[in-house]
């Protein structure tokens, strides 16, 4: 099984490739335990990259992708039995826009968070190389 979570400050979302949704603006993390064992869950880190000279925007940036480099690392110890692959915003979106991913991937959910869980789930099966294991993706930062 496929899931990914799209993990915003303090509100997680989570689809699974079936389309079911595990989690919605969620701040705990109790619903991975529902997760079945070897399930390949896609976890988004905000990008490094910076697209904006404003401030503020680079603040929040910095917050946003510290906030969930901590949180998957949490989820990496606290769900051993799921293999938990990461990659940066700017990797596995390959450029394209929000509107355009989700025209891509069919995304069928409502909400914006979750239809983003949605494409990453597509792009990761259709170009799976930029998802990368944790201690990974921290050694090559």
């Amino acid at each position: 099984m496929i899931a990914a979570i799209d993990c915003d400050l303090r509100k997680h979302y989570c689809v699974d490739e079936d389309g079911n949704v595990l989690a919605k603006a969620d701040p705990s993390w109790n619903w991975i335990a529902r997760l079945p064992q070897g399930t390949t869950v896609l976890f988004e880190i905000a990008s490094a990259v910076d697209y904006t000279s404003d401030k503020a925007v680079a603040h929040n940036k910095r917050r946003w992708t510290i906030w969930n480099v901590a949180q998957a690392m949490y989820l990496d110890t606290l769900a051993p039995r799921i293999h938990l692959l990461v990659a940066p915003s700017s990797a596995w979106t390959k450029g394209y826009d929000l509107k355009t991913r989700h025209f891509i991937a069919h995304c069928k959910q409502k909400q914006k968070d979750l239809r983003e869980a949605e494409a990453m789930i597509l792009f990761y099966r259709t170009d799976p190389k930029c998802w990368k294991p944790l201690h990974q993706y921290l050694e090559e930062i």
